[in-house]
């Protein structure tokens, strides 16, 4: 409780930023209808949560995980074509001199980001064919009495 006296006094804010702080910030800054940035929030919201899982991301600044989740965000919903300031390379170069970064650095983060979803979702197919596989056969080991004939010894 004297940490937390001494902060409060010193006004100090420990709050630490996340990805989710500087998407907001980003969307704001982009010249996009209202509509869609909704769309791009939602996505974008979603990859940095899949992040948070992955071990990989832990040596990034948040910044980085939220520009790489926006232009994940934008690729995969292929907002590019309707707008010029969504163009791959538009918006790489708009984020990375947002947040002060070689976009060369952005474009690998947003290709890992990527990479994550394509894996996550390539195990919880291979998951629910498993379970589908196991559910089928639990069915064809079940017995129509409540103890098999067989296991009765007279």
């Amino acid at each position: 409780q004297m940490e937390l006296f001494l902060v409060n006094k010193l006004k100090w804010n420990l709050a630490a930023m996340t990805p989710h702080d500087f998407i907001e910030h980003f969307l704001t800054k982009m010249p996009v209808a209202e509509d869609t940035k909704q769309i791009i929030r939602k996505h974008a919201q979603t990859f940095v949560a899949l992040c948070a899982t992955d071990v990989k991301f832990i040596s990034n600044p948040p910044s980085m995980i939220a520009a790489g989740s926006v232009v994940a965000a934008v690729q995969g919903l292929h907002l590019g074509n309707t707008n010029t300031f969504l163009s791959y390379q538009c918006l790489t170069h708009f984020l990375s001199q947002v947040i002060k970064c070689d976009p060369d650095c952005l474009r690998a983060c947003q290709e890992q980001i990527e990479s994550l979803l394509e894996s996550s979702l390539r195990q919880a197919q291979q998951h629910n064919i498993s379970s589908e596989t196991k559910t089928v056969e639990d069915e064809a080991d079940l017995s129509c009495t409540p103890t098999d004939v067989r296991d009765v010894n007279i």
